[in-house]
C-alpha cells in the first residue's frame, strides 16, 4: 500500500466517529491537553472559557465514581457522551459501558460551569460531556405534627346514668376513678360508705364488699344499688371469763367425785 493511500485511510479513520463503546478503560487514553478537547464540544463560548480556566487550574467541582450503571459524586450525573480517546478519535453520541463488570469503579473529575459539565476519568483522561441531575430536596419538617390520643378507654361524658356503664368500664375508668358523675352517695367524688365495710375513696374503685372485691354500679353495695347488710358480728369472750369458766368446771368435777 502506497504512503499516500495510508495517509488517506488514517485521515478518514481519525475524522470518522469511533464506536461508542467504552469496554476497556485505560486501553486507549487521551494524550492531549484535556482543556483543548473543549473545542470539539458544542458549548457557548463563555461557558467554554470558564471550563478551560477551571481545568487549567485543576479546579474541579466534584469527584464522581463511574460504574456500569451510575455516575455519582456529591451529585448524580447521566448521559456520558462525546468521549475523546487516543489517536485523535472522538465518540459522537452516548458512551456504552455495558461491558463493564458490576464491581468496576473508575474515578472522574467533574468540571461544571453554567449548565454544562465535563468529566475527565483519571485512568485515561478521556474527556467527555455529562449531564448533572437536579439536586434532591430533603422533605420539609415544617408540616403539622400528628399527635395520637393517649391510650385507654375514653372518659365517660358528664350526666351519663349509672345503668349505662358496664362494670368493666367502671373498673377501667381513666385515672383509677369510677368514671361516674357525682351522686348523693358520693358527692364530689368523696368517700362512699358501704354497710359491712369501711369508707372507700371515690377516686379509686368504688364500693368494696369484702377485701379486694370491686362492685359495679347497680349491684348490691355499688352506686345506685342496695346497701349490703353484713351479718351481726359475734363478740369474743374476754380472757378472764374463760378463766372463771374453767375453774368452775374443775371444782364441779371434784364435787361430783366426792
Amino acid at each position: 500500500m502506497s504512503a499516500a493511500l495510508q495517509l488517506v485511510l488514517s485521515t478518514l479513520l481519525a475524522a470518522s466517529p469511533a464506536a461508542c463503546s467504552w469496554a476497556h478503560p485505560g486501553a486507549n487514553p487521551y494524550r492531549g491537553d484535556p482543556a483543548h478537547a473543549l473545542a470539539d464540544f458544542d458549548l457557548p463560548e463563555a461557558t467554554r472559557a470558564k471550563l478551560r480556566t477551571m481545568m487549567a487550574a485543576h479546579g474541579y467541582t466534584d469527584v464522581a465514581t463511574i460504574t456500569r450503571d451510575d455516575i455519582v459524586g456529591a451529585r448524580s450525573y447521566t448521559d456520558l457522551r462525546e468521549m475523546h480517546s487516543g489517536g485523535g478519535r472522538m465518540c459522537h453520541g452516548s458512551v456504552d459501558r455495558s461491558a463493564w463488570s458490576a464491581k468496576r469503579r473508575e474515578r472522574g473529575l467533574v468540571y461544571c460551569a453554567d449548565d454544562a459539565c465535563v468529566i475527565v476519568p483519571t485512568i485515561c483522561n478521556n474527556v467527555s460531556l455529562v449531564s448533572r441531575e437536579p439536586a434532591r430536596v430533603a422533605p420539609s419538617d415544617d408540616g403539622p405534627i400528628d399527635i395520637e390520643p393517649a391510650a385507654g378507654p375514653p372518659a365517660t361524658p358528664a350526666g351519663t346514668p349509672p345503668d349505662a356503664i358496664s362494670p368493666q368500664d367502671f373498673i377501667a375508668a381513666p385515672g383509677g376513678g369510677s368514671g361516674l358523675p357525682d351522686t348523693p352517695d358520693s358527692p364530689g367524688g368523696g368517700e362512699v360508705l358501704v354497710s359491712g365495710g369501711g369508707p372507700v375513696s371515690g377516686g379509686g374503685l368504688c364500693c368494696e364488699v369484702g377485701p379486694g372485691i370491686p362492685v359495679g354500679p347497680g349491684e348490691p353495695g355499688g352506686p345506685g344499688g342496695p346497701l349490703v347488710n353484713s351479718p351481726p358480728a359475734i363478740p369474743e369472750a374476754p380472757t378472764w371469763t374463760l378463766l372463771l369458766a374453767g375453774l368452775a368446771l374443775t371444782f364441779g368435777c371434784r364435787a361430783r367425785r366426792r
